[in-house]
């Protein structure tokens, strides 16, 4: 009777099982191009920048478990990020310099349907850059924000972010939550 071994253990189930081949060389370019540009392309750096770069690729596999990103999707959802960003700079301005301040902040509560980990956290730091909003908590499935003017759709560029960020994360649902 003829037995064969299967690879078993810790290090088997977080390095071969739960790795893929496109997320190991993502992580190790991202690491690679950093100590890149940390040290402006000398190449005397390598010693000590080769293995950081392990270490860190390592360590990033440890904490942070593989995440199916749709780079395309990610590379298109730079322009609305730009916008977002362009669109929360001119707000705030705006309302710094006009005579009556017009605000009417409110502590609301927003209801996510992203899955745990990186895609709730990277929809917790945009949330910031739809205009007059600030992240103040997350618990569970439920976000605490600092809404400046309440009387704004903010419901409906929530949707839109988080929608966007569910397609950055390989999902597509239907994120239209209405009035809340």
């Amino acid at each position: 009777m003829k037995t064969t071994l299967k690879p078993t253990g810790f290090i088997y189930d977080i390095f071969v099982k739960n790795v893929t081949l496109t997320s190991l060389l993502f992580r190790i370019s991202f690491f690679l191009f950093t100590w890149w540009v940390l040290t402006n392309g000398d190449v005397s750096s390598w010693w000590v920048g080769l293995p950081a770069v392990l270490l860190s690729t390592t360590v990033s596999i440890l904490l942070f478990s593989p995440v199916d990103i749709t780079f395309l999707r990610l590379a298109a959802f730079i322009p609305l990020f730009l916008i977002y960003s362009f669109k929360g700079a001119v707000d705030i301005a705006l309302r710094v310099f006009h005579p009556r301040l017009p605000i009417s902040p409110e502590i609301v509560k927003y209801s996510l349907s992203l899955p745990p980990g990186l895609p709730r956290v990277f929809m917790v730091n945009l949330v910031n850059l739809v205009p007059g909003t600030l992240t103040v908590k997350l618990e569970d499935n439920e976000l605490t924000i600092h809404i400046m003017d309440s009387r704004l759709d903010f419901i409906r560029e929530l949707n839109i972010l988080e929608e966007q960020v569910s397609k950055i994360f390989g999902s597509s649902q239907n994120f239209y939550k209405g009035d809340m």
